[in-house]
């Protein structure tokens, strides 16, 4: 355009149209891929947050079928609150629940006995939810054994009290990938729990 004047040069360049349509296709493509990704990303959140809820309740249920992982719960002797054949008091033990997690079995989960927990029971009790979930360690769960009257002093067959079990699936957290993308930390998934009475038959 050499010897048209500045005029004339500028009115050519706001006439000029090429490359409009692939300014408007870089557009509307950004925003159709970002609406997809959005999908699938929450698609995948509600994948996990579903494995997460199934992984509690298989844990809750090889929990009541199995041995209790408190061993201070095992060996309770509710003869000395009741008479043999009879059911046990809630008063005879703590309302609290014993709260198992990896680091042992106790009233509050800063101040847990290594000695009170049956090691192999509770890995029993994370391997099943594992199988649903990989993400899932031995960190992320605890059991709660709360007595509520059920169990009869003296059973030759199994412990003298049959706690409600709940499993607390607990520190799960999910990376959208817009999240990873710009760098920042996965965002927390609230607790898992479920619950159920521990069953007659179970192993002692």
């Amino acid at each position: 355009m050499k010897g048209v004047p500045m005029k004339r040069r500028r009115r050519h360049v706001f006439r000029d149209r090429q490359g409009g349509s692939s300014v408007e296709f870089a557009i509307v493509a950004f925003l159709f891929f970002t609406a997809v990704l959005g999908v699938v990303d929450f698609a995948r959140a509600l994948w996990q947050w579903n494995l997460a809820a199934k992984a509690t309740q298989i844990g809750v249920r090889v929990a009541v079928v199995s041995d209790l992982a408190a061993r201070n719960l095992r060996i309770f002797d509710g003869t000395n609150a009741a008479p043999i054949g009879l059911p046990v008091p809630v008063g005879a033990l703590s309302p609290n629940p014993v709260l198992c997690a990896r680091g042992g079995c106790g009233a509050a989960l800063d101040a847990l006995d290594p000695a009170l927990l049956d090691g192999a029971a509770f890995a029993r009790i994370v391997a099943a939810m594992r199988a649903f979930d990989r993400r899932i360690g031995a960190d992320n769960v605890v059991v709660e054994y709360r007595h509520v009257g059920l169990g009869l002093a003296g059973n030759p067959y199994g412990p003298d009290v049959d706690p409600i079990v709940t499993v607390r699936l607990r520190g799960m957290s999910f990376a959208f990938a817009a999240v990873a993308f710009l760098g920042l930390p996965p965002l927390a998934m609230p607790d898992f729990r479920a619950s159920l009475p521990v069953e007659d038959g179970r192993g002692t």
